[in-house]
């Protein structure tokens, strides 16, 4: 019978205040997954972090400890390793597919144990290294440290199903050199969508990418302009989220009641937000697009009326020309006489 794998990243818990402390979720009746759970430690206990956050030179190796707890009634056990994080389309941190290799620093931390075996409602503390090269590139690196467990269970058409399920802790790790830190907004496009009378609305899409070096989230307005100098904001947008170096975050929004004034400037603007801890100096970014804004619909109703009082100026002076031509015939006649 074929094997059929399941991977459960709905159960990747990646939080910000709570990544560490986050357990899988509990079973569904009939459901024979466990609930465990990782977060930082001591070399005695867990402690309060919410994540792992170093900040260190290349060449250095920095020791820690992780704690894998089995919250469950049944006994477990787990693989632990590192895996590298980057950011989903929608901002989102995530970690590489289970068994796809990490080349920064999910490859560099390295856990004393690749599988721990838990007993009901117990935890054991794990230390690892996280040894940096010698060419580490500055800036921001980030990972997770992974508890993971893979049950085989029966689908619903018999077949059976490798279900994995893993949850982790951030890893972030700064290193030292020269910071770049930088946001900025590319592929930005516009349009309006014009009412036969009044005020339309303009759609603006973006995106905003972290082209530099470090962790970066950010604040972010959009707004329209038309050439006399008003100005219609759009509505508030939601934060930029953390973005890792190389992440991005596409954005579409809606300005609305705007004049239809031929053409408009829509103007994207960020300000970057430098991650928790740190106070780095950041350029904003911003960026403008000019859209056409003529309101064919209501040219259209012009040019009809236009159209038929020329036909109707156009008409009325022909039959004026038809009753004065016979008059002048007839006194010529007249004359000859």
């Amino acid at each position: 019978m074929r094997l059929a794998v399941l991977a459960a990243a709905f159960l990747l818990a990646f939080a910000p205040s709570a990544a560490a402390q986050t357990p899988a979720p509990p079973p569904a009746a009939g459901d024979q997954r466990v609930t465990f759970g990782v977060r930082p430690a001591t070399a005695t206990a867990p402690d309060n972090r919410a994540s792992f956050g170093y900040s260190a030179t290349p060449g250095a190796v920095v020791k820690d400890f992780v704690a894998v707890s089995n919250v469950g009634t049944n006994p477990v056990t787990l693989k632990i390793y590192a895996s590298d994080a980057f950011n989903t389309p929608e901002g989102g941190f995530d970690l590489l597919a289970a068994g796809k290799p990490s080349v920064d620093v999910g490859a560099w931390t390295k856990p004393d144990k690749a599988s721990v075996f838990l007993a009901p409602r117990t935890v054991s503390i794990v230390p690892f290294a996280l040894t940096i090269p010698a060419n580490a590139t500055p800036g921001d690196h980030a990972a997770g440290i992974v508890a993971a467990l893979t049950t085989e269970q029966t689908g619903a058409n018999g077949q059976k199903v490798a279900v994995e399920q893993r949850v982790g802790a951030r890893v972030y790790l700064r290193v030292t050199g020269d910071l770049t830190p930088r946001l900025a907004i590319t592929g930005l496009t516009g349009s309006y969508a014009a009412t036969p009378f009044g005020r339309g609305d303009a759609t603006v899409s973006y995106t905003v990418r972290n082209t530099g070096n470090t962790r970066l989230s950010g604040k972010q307005r959009v707004s329209v302009s038309t050439p006399w100098g008003s100005t219609v904001d759009g509505e508030a947008l939601p934060p930029i989220p953390e973005l890792l170096p190389g992440g991005l975050i596409k954005v579409t929004t809606t300005v609305r009641g705007v004049l239809p004034a031929g053409w408009l400037d829509a103007t994207v603007h960020v300000d970057p937000v430098p991650a928790p801890g740190f106070t780095d100096l950041v350029q904003p970014a911003e960026e403008s697009v000019t859209l056409s804004a003529v309101p064919w619909a209501a040219l259209g109703v012009l040019a009809v009326l236009l159209l038929g009082i020329f036909a109707l100026l156009f008409t009325r002076r022909r039959r004026r020309r038809g009753a004065t031509e016979p008059v002048e015939e007839g006194a010529e006649h007249a004359t000859a006489l």
